[in-house]
């Protein structure tokens, strides 16, 4: 049997093949996240929500405190705020988010929004579903646990923020811009 080639634009070396290779697999995840998610929802729902739209609705009833654009764009790791403001622009439409009230007119805050009532019943419906379906599926059919899985992630994007505010800072010398 002969080697597979994996070497492409992104990767030539071995250290480079098995970047890239494991980048692949992420963007395989994160679309298969989304796949699951919005058909989690549509199962629950049937609302023809999308993934990040359901990101931001959970976020919003996390804690069951109101959130700030810049609080959802934190807690998801999100520098998108026009897509932030599309998607709750949406779930207000939807009566599943509303506007919070200030508490004073004298204290100039950005916007806050909480779960409506709705939002609740769709939350809860999304998540009797996600139980059913996922939760057991997902802790039987691993070697590792949780907990590992959770602190593989968040290193991995720790090295993913890393590179993006070096990328960020202080830009990299290519071929194509040495003089």
């Amino acid at each position: 049997m002969s080697e597979i080639d994996k070497s492409w634009h992104l990767a030539e070396t071995e250290d480079e093949i098995k970047v890239t290779e494991f980048e692949l697999q992420l963007w395989r995840v994160f679309n298969g996240f989304m796949r699951w998610v919005e058909e989690c929802e549509h199962l629950a729902n049937n609302s023809g929500l999308d993934g990040y739209d359901l990101s931001v609705l959970h976020i919003i009833r996390m804690k069951d405190r109101p959130k700030s654009i810049n609080d959802i764009g934190k807690i998801l790791n999100r520098s998108d705020q026009f897509n932030i403001q599309y998607s709750i622009k949406k779930l207000i439409k939807m009566g599943l988010i509303e506007k919070n009230k200030p508490f004073s007119s004298r204290h100039k805050q950005s916007a806050m929004y909480q779960i409506t009532e709705k939002g609740i019943q769709n939350t809860n419906a999304f998540t009797a579903v996600r139980e059913k379906v996922l939760i057991d599926m997902f802790v039987k059919d691993s070697n590792l646990t949780i907990e590992e899985m959770t602190k593989t992630i968040v290193k991995l994007r720790t090295i993913y923020d890393d590179a993006e505010q070096a990328a960020a800072s202080y830009g990299v010398l290519t071929t194509s811009n040495a003089k």
